[in-house]
């Protein structure tokens, strides 16, 4: 067997323990903010003690490392006890976060963990106490558990901790099993399963340890299963543990940057639209403003760009350009998209026709609107719109997120003023409560059509400022 040894030696190598130390101090380092700021939160106290414990013992596992404790403390093969504690107190994290995260707060929660510290507790006093009565002065780096098999105490130390953590994975992949079919958060589900790998693997290690420690028991010599193949199982353990922990914690933060980056980078379009119209820009912030803010300041100059452009949008208009959307082919939803730009477009021709003087006011009040949005209108809209900003209120999407009087059922009919009417319209269900959400939808739906589809807005831009008696600005 020393032919396997010599080719699935990864447990001899610092490398090997490194990663998995350097992983679980990086996902302890993650929950440290949050520890800080949510101390008695129990979940946050024995995920940070599990993941210390965890970058604490494959730190001081390399055979380098061992040897180093030893010398330090002047005792032959005290780095066993000391790792072997620190093993099982891990199991006892173990246990403890997952009977936190699995119950709510009780009495029968509290009585649970409670035991579960008492007897891992014990477990300890008893490595220490069997470590103390046993005979050990020769050092053994890599086979302590099968050198020691046959020595009295000894042999007890090494039971002792191969039980608790054999135990420990047992029950905690239980409890992981039965929570995986209630958990409908998709990282934490990611988590949940990287734990239950986690923990098989474990008792995998634990397997393999017992059986070469058994296999002495007989008369036999199985120690490669302890030196050589249990190790990596131990060290993939970790790692699972490592990045459970890790995405279920950092998958969250980054789907929700990428979410900002995506919207941020949607709105593009209808964001340089609203430029051309005198809304003010956002202020440069380079690379120091977070994703949030940045989405913050394109909505900002989105808003005011739509407050400027409130009088002389129609929703007559929309729907005509809607009409003329689904019957080219568009779905519903894209349609409702291209009306919202198409109206946004003609809406811009409509206030540089204005600024252009008495003429233009003329020429964009027409009688060819048949919404009366030029600006004979204006003044009111405008008025009552820059009251609404006064009061503090959002313009833009909000103004124009409401359904169409038409899309209401048992609705009565009203006429369409100008600024009033839907902007722009995308289907949702009747139970949608997430008014958070909603600008960002609308506002994408247009920016979208913007992008994608510009070349039939461009076309219903101008058949409707044809229509109303406007002149395009291209």
């Amino acid at each position: 067997m020393t032919g396997l040894g010599r080719h699935w030696d990864m447990a001899g190598s610092f490398a090997a323990y490194a990663i998995p130390a350097v992983l679980m101090a990086v996902a302890f380092v993650i929950k440290l903010p949050l520890l800080r700021r949510a101390w008695q939160d129990p979940i946050l106290r024995a995920t940070a003690l599990l993941l210390g414990i965890g970058a604490l013992i494959f730190a001081s596992l390399p055979p380098g490392n061992l040897h180093r404790i030893n010398e330090v403390t002047g005792v032959p093969n005290f780095a066993g006890v000391w790792v072997y504690s620190l093993l099982t107190a891990y199991c006892g994290a173990c246990l403890w976060l997952i009977i936190t995260w699995r119950e709510p707060p009780s009495a029968v929660r509290r009585r649970r963990t409670r035991l579960v510290w008492i007897a891992y507790a014990v477990i300890i006093v008893g490595l220490w106490v069997t470590f103390a009565l046993g005979d050990h002065h020769v050092e053994r780096l890599r086979d302590l558990d099968t050198y020691y098999a046959n020595t009295p105490w000894m042999r007890e130390h090494t039971m002792l901790y191969l039980v608790a953590h054999m135990v420990s994975a047992v029950v905690a992949a239980a409890i992981l099993w039965a929570w995986f079919q209630e958990v409908a958060d998709k990282w934490l589900r990611r988590a949940v399963v990287c734990l239950q790998a986690a923990y098989a693997l474990g008792f995998i290690f634990d397997v393999a340890k017992v059986a070469a420690i058994v296999a002495r028991w007989a008369g036999r010599d199985w120690d490669y299963l302890s030196t050589y193949v249990a190790p990596p199982f131990a060290i993939a353990e970790a790692f699972l543990v490592s990045v459970g922990f890790i995405a279920g914690q950092a998958g969250p933060y980054c789907d929700e940057r990428r979410r900002l980056w995506r919207t941020h980078r949607t709105l593009e379009p209808l964001w340089r639209e609203m430029l051309t119209v005198g809304a003010s820009p956002a202020p440069a912030t380079g690379r120091v403003s977070g994703a949030e803010l940045r989405l913050e300041l394109r909505r900002a100059a989105i808003n005011d760009g739509l407050l400027r452009l409130s009088p002389y949008l129609s929703g007559a208009r929309r729907e005509r350009a809607r009409r003329q959307a689904v019957a080219a082919g568009h779905t519903e939803c894209t349609a409702r998209g291209i009306a919202g730009a198409v109206d946004i477009l003609v809406a811009v021709d409509a206030l540089r026709t204005t600024a252009r003087g008495p003429a233009g006011l003329a020429g964009a009040a027409g009688p060819a609107d048949p919404t009366g949005a030029g600006p004979a209108g204006a003044a009111g809209s405008a008025g009552s719109a820059g009251s609404a900003s006064s009061a503090g209120e959002t313009s833009g999407p909000h103004a124009y997120g409401a359904p169409h009087a038409s899309d209401a059922p048992h609705a009565s009919e009203t006429p369409d003023v100008p600024g009033t009417g839907p902007y722009p319209q995308v289907q949702y269900a009747a139970h949608d409560d997430s008014p958070t959400d909603l600008p960002d939808r609308e506002l994408e739906s247009v920016a979208h059509a913007l992008r994608v589809h510009s070349p039939v807005v461009e076309s219903l831009r101008r058949q409707a400022a044809a229509t109303e008696g406007l002149i395009t600005h291209a």
